[in-house]
């Protein structure tokens, strides 16, 4: 566990931060399994300064921060998933020199209160098949798979479960 490691709203001033993160952890968790090329398209269209700000002030999601000495080392990001009916996931992701230390569980619980402060009963992620870690961490904190379909990564086909927690 990290000792010194503060859990807090996600700033507009933390958005280079959770570009940093992303880009680190996107690199480690999917390079061998959707290349470089296409995590760096997807970082290049998911993580523009706008659509990380337009989550962190949107009225209906919620989106947390990890900060260890006043750098972001983590964040996620929940909110309603219309076309599903459900609130999801949108993002999770730790830098990798911060694995294994709890602060993924710690920001899901975050997150877990936010969206039991607002009532809602169950989530899902939705989880590439090959990401081994992922889907540990996700079924070890209570999340059980409901669906796997192919999804389109900047034209890379990948396969994901669709994981559900009730809350």
């Amino acid at each position: 566990m990290t000792a010194d490691v503060l859990y807090r709203p996600a700033h507009m001033a933390d958005v280079g931060g959770i570009q940093r993160v992303a880009r680190e952890s996107w690199h480690a968790a999917y390079d061998d399994i959707l290349g470089e090329e296409t995590v760096d398209e997807v970082l290049d269209e998911w993580y523009v300064d706008d659509a990380i700000e337009s989550g962190i002030d949107h009225d209906a999601q919620d989106f947390f921060v990890a900060v260890v000495d006043d750098e972001i080392v983590g964040y996620i990001h929940v909110g309603p998933h219309p076309p599903r009916r459900v609130h999801q996931v949108y993002r999770l992701y730790v830098d990798p020199d911060h694995w294994r230390q709890g602060i993924a569980r710690n920001l899901l619980a975050e997150a877990e209160q936010a969206l039991y402060d607002r009532d809602v009963g169950a989530y899902e992620a939705e989880v590439l098949t090959e990401n081994d870690r992922g889907l540990a961490f996700y079924r070890s904190t209570g999340f059980e798979q409901v669906d796997e379909r192919e999804t389109d990564l900047m034209g890379t086909t990948a396969t994901e479960y669709i994981v559900r927690k009730r809350l």
